[in-house]
């Protein structure tokens, strides 16, 4: 059916969709198709609940000739729930030949710890301390000269 709208002729075109089964009516523009260097011309028509898009393959007499359907959102979700969380660990790098006269006895067992693998997480477990304290006596550390430095790390 070829109507003209008040700026360009456009044609509707029904599609049913391969993923849900609903019939989409759609206008699409005359000069999309006719003057278009393909043929079959993909039309890209998204709908439904959940949203998902298909693809409508239609031919210069305005026929359409093939429909491909993708739920997106489906691939989206399946997507989410396969990617782990990115987790931020905070690791203190050593020093080389440091001097450890001025310091305490718990930054002491700190530095015996440092490898620059385990985090400041794992050191508190080890030392049986809060996280936060050993974070702040990390970073004393790197003021002092003591430790290299306390990175983050994006695993």
């Amino acid at each position: 059916m070829l109507e003209t709208r008040s700026w360009a002729a456009v044609v509707e075109i029904k599609v049913e969709c391969p993923v849900c089964s609903q019939v989409i009516v759609t206008d699409i523009r005359e000069a999309q198709v006719k003057y278009s260097l393909r043929n079959p011309v993909p039309i890209v028509l998204t709908h439904g609940d959940p949203e998902h898009a298909i693809t409508a393959f239609v031919d210069k007499e305005f026929r359409v000739r093939a429909v491909s359907g993708v739920n997106i959102v489906q691939r989206i979700q399946e997507a989410e729930s396969r990617r782990r969380p990115l987790e931020k660990r905070f690791v203190p790098f050593p020093k080389e030949n440091v001097d450890l006269k001025g310091i305490d006895s718990f930054q002491l067992k700190i530095m015996a710890l440092v490898d620059g693998r385990r985090s400041v997480k794992e050191l508190a477990e080890i030392l049986n301390a809060p996280e936060m304290r050993v974070k702040i006596v990390c970073e004393q550390l790197v003021r002092m000269g003591k430790l290299d430095s306390v990175k983050v790390v994006v695993e």
